[in-house]
């Protein structure tokens, strides 16, 4: 998986992307991780890989919004979403989301929905997301992953050779991703199909300076 690869595959995806995962049954979930974050007007919220920006319409009016994506048709979609929301404080950016061109401690909030699985490298992903966040914000993600205490067993093999053409790694494991990055897990709880899919609260711990 390469970000050349991912381009082309969901731009092709982009025309039929909402029927899948603009679902009631997906979004339902989308909404539940977007409330963890408890977010209120006047913050300013990032969305890594934001896509067709299905994730806009559970956000509380009065945020700041920056959503960023590699492929220009899922943005051009994401744009008329926030267009028909009646949105008026938001950015919609052509972003490599393992390079954000972002200061340090910039948002309250960062939202990595279905994003992790897909991207090249998650941790180099989360990494940014975490440089710019502030102290004492949070990042949610809802995203599939493979439980810890299970290996790779030879269907998952086989069956992630076809997902990763279509642009999402199923063998990936949070803990793998998260690494050693400083993150509080605040919540870690399992979503749909019997838990492969993940709804995870993290927080950014307060420095000695931030935390008065």
């Amino acid at each position: 998986m390469d970000n050349s690869s991912n381009i082309r595959i969901f731009s092709t995806w982009s025309r039929i992307y909402d029927i899948f995962f603009g679902s009631k049954f997906i979004n339902k979930q989308r909404k539940i991780a977007i409330e963890l974050l408890a977010v209120k007007p006047g913050d300013k919220v990032l969305l890594i890989g934001i896509g067709t920006g299905e994730d806009l319409k559970f956000l509380p009016e009065g945020v700041k919004v920056v959503g960023v994506d590699i492929t220009e048709k899922m943005l051009l979609i994401a744009k008329q979403k926030s267009e028909i929301l009646g949105m008026k404080d938001y950015e919609i950016l052509n972003m490599d989301g393992q390079n954000l061109k972002m200061e340090d401690n910039t948002f309250d909030a960062v939202i990595l929905n279905m994003i992790l699985a897909v991207i090249p490298d998650g941790n180099q992903c989360l990494q940014e997301a975490h440089r710019v966040l502030k102290p004492g914000g949070r990042i949610v993600v809802f995203d599939k992953f493979l439980q810890e205490d299970k290996g790779e067993n030879i269907f998952r093999i086989l069956l992630n050779k076809v997902t990763v053409r279509l642009g999402t790694d199923i063998n990936r494991r949070f803990s793998d991703i998260m690494g050693k990055i400083e993150l509080e897990v605040m919540e870690d709880r399992k979503s749909i199909l019997g838990g492969m899919y993940r709804i995870i609260l993290l927080g950014k711990r307060l420095t000695s300076e931030n935390r008065y």
